[in-house]
């Protein structure tokens, strides 16, 4: 496989594929933070393998990026090469199967299994980002989680390698999947779904749970979800809630009065630091009251400086 993805780059035009400092606050739900030194936007495998086949060789770093939902980049930027997944959208079916891109939005994959009669993913109709950004956290609502209906995940490994991880192989558990805190980049994912010709009765499964996001006002203002893992047994957004925190705000940076687990952009001129401080703010403050050490869910990105590693 890595001679294929040498022979990629050499049929593949690199300065068409490779942008050079980047903005990147457009392309994340804060519509926060710097530049990428590097960015690709791969269409295809190939493309994707060249891309990472490019950094490697130039001893880069690599982020992935897909729709920028549950992230925060650093206003210095990220260092080396960002690669956008959003146009790797391709799908398709075979009987109960349904595989989809990394790259293609997880509310469009769920409408496209409903237009084949698949039913399954419906319960998490309005969560934001990516099929591969959900399988990576193992993204769940309602009490379904994605990890429950994966046959297996397709990824390149450090190697530059496509492996394939079956699902009975384990690794998925809360907010955590086998590609946590590893180099895999999630190239498909195959869902094993369940048989409905009843189109009409998923679709408003989907639809209520889109509606119920929306009518609570989790969107109106630029958030990246939620912000904290919830403690064992507890919600992190009852913590908050409980120590009074809703609305407390630095620098336009915002407690959610809709949902006290996300910090908004409420001013839109927020910076990704003051986001970033007021999470260090809330954490200190559960920490105080409830003895609770609040975990961020949402992942940092780029040049921070080593006291807001240390605190990730």
């Amino acid at each position: 496989m890595s001679v294929t993805i040498r022979n990629a780059c050499e049929k593949i035009n690199m300065e068409q594929l490779i942008h050079k400092n980047v903005a990147l606050a457009s392309l994340c739900s804060y519509g926060t933070g710097g530049s990428a030194d590097y960015l690709a936007i791969p269409t295809n495998l190939k493309e994707l393998q060249a891309s990472l086949s490019w950094a490697h060789t130039r001893q880069l770093p690599i982020t992935i990026l897909g729709r920028g939902t549950n992230v925060l980049i650093a206003d210095a930027g990220i260092e080396g090469l960002v690669v956008l997944t959003t146009r790797l959208d391709a799908h398709h079916a075979r009987g109960c199967i349904f595989c989809a891109e990394g790259g293609l939005s997880l509310d469009t994959a769920i409408n496209i299994a409903i237009e084949h009669s698949l039913s399954g993913l419906e319960p998490l109709g309005g969560l934001p980002g990516t099929v591969a950004g959900a399988v990576f956290g193992n993204a769940g609502a309602n009490g379904r989680y994605i990890g429950d209906l994966i046959e297996w995940v397709e990824y390149i490994d450090a190697e530059g390698n496509l492996q394939r991880h079956h699902t009975v192989d384990g690794g998925f558990a809360y907010k955590h999947s086998p590609f946590s805190g590893t180099d895999a980049v999630i190239y498909e994912v195959a869902f094993r779904l369940i048989p409905n010709k009843d189109s009409s009765k998923a679709r408003l499964i989907k639809e209520k749970s889109r509606t119920e996001r929306l009518e609570k006002g989790q969107f109106d203002l630029p958030s990246a979800g939620c912000v904290f893992k919830n403690p064992k047994d507890i919600s992190a957004g009852n913590l908050i809630e409980k120590a009074g925190l809703k609305g407390m705000s630095h620098n336009g940076a915002a407690i959610s009065e809709n949902h006290a687990n996300f910090i908004v952009n409420s001013s839109r001129r927020a910076t990704s630091q003051d986001i970033f401080e007021l999470t260090t703010a809330v954490q200190k403050e559960i920490q105080e009251k409830f003895g609770i050490t609040l975990e961020r869910e949402i992942t940092l990105l780029g040049r921070w400086n080593n006291s807001s590693k240390l605190l990730h």
